[in-house]
C-alpha cells in the first residue's frame, strides 16, 4: 500500500514537473513567435508608412511653369549684384517668369571641385522676406525648388557652369530644356580640363539648347573646342550693371566741389593678399602715391589692415568692409578712379575676370582704370573711354598723377565710358537680347510668355 502511494506520487511529480517543462518550452515559443510576429508587423508597418509617404507624393500636384530661372543664391538678404539686377528684369518685364532657389545639392561625380550649391528652406525663407522688403512687387514670384516635388518648366534658365553642371540631373530627370550664361568664374577655367569635362557633359545634353556668353575669349574658345554646335552659342558682351544708376546724385569734382582725389577698390577677397583682383598692386600703388595727401585710397570688400601692411598710409586709406546695396550711388559719386588690376589664373589654372571690372562704377562716371592681361576689350577705347593699365605699381602711379594733373581729361574719359557702359550693360539691354532667345525656343512648343 505504501509503495503504490510512492509511486503514484512519483508520477504525480513527473508529470507536474514534464507539464511544466512544456509550459517554460510553449512560454519561450510563444515568446519567439511574439517577436517575430513583431518584427513583421512593424516591417509592414514601415513599408505601409513608406507607401503611404510614396503615394502621397504621387498625389502632389505637379508643378508646371513656363519660364524660370534656378539660381543657388537668389535671393540674397542684401539684394545686389548682377544676377539680383538681371532677375529683377525679367519680373518687370515678363509676367508669367518665376525664380526657384534651389535646394542644397553636391556636384556630380565629374566635377573637378568638391563644394555642393543651393540654400536651405530657413535661409531662404529668411531671405525673402528681407528680398520682399525691397521688391514686394516680386515676392510672390520667388519660390524654392522642393526635392520631394515633381517640376515641369518649359524653359529653364540658370548662370555659370559650376551651378548648371549642378543642375544637370535634375534637368535630365524632368526633361527640362535649359539655356544658361557662362560668365567667367564659377568653376570655368580656359584649358582646364575638369572644366572642359563639365562643359561637354552640359552642351551634349539633349536638354541644353542655347549658352550665352560674355566675352570674346569664352566664345572663340568654345567655337576652337568645338564644344557644340556654333548656332547654339550667343555672344552677348559684358555683363549686367546691378545698381540703378539713373538714380546717381549728382557727381562731385576734385577742385570744384571736393577737396580730395579719390581712388577706390571694389571687390571680395577670395586669394591670399586679393592678388586675383590686384588688391596687393592697389596698395603698392597707395605706397608710391603716399605724398601726395590729397589722394585718398577707398576699399570696400572684407580686406582689412591685416591682410597687407598698410601702417605708412593708413592716413590715406579707408577701408569700408561689405556694404549694403543703398551704400554705392552716394559712394561712387565722390570716386574719381575705379582702380582694379587684376590678374588671371590666379584661383586656379584657367581662372579670369570678366572685363572689364567696374561696370557699376562706370555707369555712374567714374574712370575705370582696369587691366586686361587676356586682350578680351572689344567695346572701350583706351585713352577715351577707359583708361588700360599692366600690372607694375610705377607704371599705375604714374598714370594716375598723369591724370591727376588733368582731371578735365580724366573726367571726360569717364562720361565717355560712362555712355557705352550704360548702353551696352544695363540689365534692360542685356536682358531683351536673352528674352528673344527664350521666346524662340518657347515657341517651338507653342508656349508664349508675352
Amino acid at each position: 500500500m505504501e509503495n503504490s502511494q510512492a509511486r503514484e506520487k512519483i508520477r504525480c511529480i513527473a508529470i507536474d514537473i514534464t507539464n511544466k517543462l512544456r509550459l517554460k518550452k510553449f512560454i519561450k515559443r510563444a515568446t519567439e513567435t511574439l517577436r517575430l510576429l513583431w518584427k513583421v508587423y512593424r516591417k509592414i508597418e514601415s513599408i505601409s508608412k513608406s507607401a503611404i509617404i510614396s503615394f502621397q507624393k504621387e498625389l502632389r500636384p505637379t508643378v508646371f511653369e513656363k519660364l524660370v530661372v534656378l539660381d543657388d543664391t537668389f535671393p540674397q538678404a542684401q539684394p545686389l549684384g548682377f544676377r539680383n539686377a538681371e532677375i529683377n528684369e525679367y519680373f518687370q518685364k515678363l509676367p508669367l517668369f518665376k525664380s526657384f532657389t534651389i535646394y542644397p545639392m553636391l556636384p556630380g561625380k565629374n566635377a573637378w571641385f568638391q563644394h555642393g550649391y543651393g540654400t536651405d528652406e530657413k535661409t531662404f525663407k529668411k531671405n525673402k522676406k528681407l528680398y520682399a522688403k525691397f521688391y514686394p512687387q516680386y515676392a510672390e514670384r520667388v519660390k524654392y525648388l522642393f526635392p520631394s516635388r515633381k517640376y515641369q518648366f518649359g524653359l529653364a534658365y540658370s548662370f555659370f557652369l559650376g551651378t548648371t553642371h549642378t543642375l544637370l540631373p535634375f534637368f535630365e530627370k524632368n526633361s527640362i530644356d535649359f539655356v544658361f550664361t557662362l560668365y567667367p568664374g564659377g568653376g570655368f577655367g580656359l584649358n582646364h580640363p575638369g572644366s572642359d569635362q563639365m562643359l561637354r557633359e552640359i552642351l551634349s545634353s539633349q536638354c541644353f539648347k542655347r549658352v550665352f556668353v560674355t566675352q570674346k575669349i569664352t566664345l572663340n574658345y568654345l567655337l576652337d573646342k568645338k564644344f557644340c554646335d556654333p548656332e547654339k552659342i550667343e555672344f552677348i558682351w559684358g555683363g549686367v550693371i546691378s545698381i540703378d544708376f539713373e538714380k546717381s546724385p549728382p557727381k562731385l569734382f576734385y577742385g570744384k566741389t571736393k577737396s580730395t582725389f579719390d581712388i577706390c577698390f571694389v571687390a571680395a577677397k577670395y586669394s591670399e593678399h586679393g592678388r586675383d583682383k590686384g588688391y596687393d598692386l592697389f596698395i603698392k600703388v597707395a605706397h608710391l602715391l603716399k605724398e601726395k595727401i590729397d589722394i585718398r585710397f577707398h576699399v570696400v570688400g572684407n580686406f582689412d589692415e591685416n591682410d597687407i601692411d598698410v601702417r605708412d598710409i593708413k592716413n590715406n586709406l579707408v577701408f569700408y568692409g561689405f556694404q549694403p546695396p543703398s551704400f554705392f550711388l552716394p559712394f561712387y559719386s565722390q570716386m574719381d578712379i575705379f582702380l582694379a588690376p587684376n590678374r588671371s589664373s590666379q584661383l586656379f589654372p584657367g581662372n579670369f575676370d570678366g572685363f572689364p571690372l567696374g561696370i557699376d562704377a562706370a555707369s555712374t562716371g567714374v574712370t575705370l582704370f582696369v587691366a586686361d592681361d587676356l586682350n578680351q576689350n572689344i567695346c572701350l577705347k583706351n585713352g577715351e573711354d577707359f583708361i588700360l593699365i599692366n600690372h607694375d605699381p610705377q607704371d599705375i602711379a604714374d598714370q594716375i598723377i598723369q591724370h591727376y594733373k588733368n582731371v578735365s581729361l580724366l573726367y571726360r574719359i569717364g562720361e565717355n565710358g560712362r555712355e557705352i557702359v550704360r548702353q551696352t550693360c544695363s540689365a534692360k539691354n542685356q536682358t531683351e537680347k536673352r528674352i528673344k532667345t527664350f521666346q524662340s525656343i518657347l515657341s517651338k512648343k507653342c508656349l508664349f510668355i508675352d
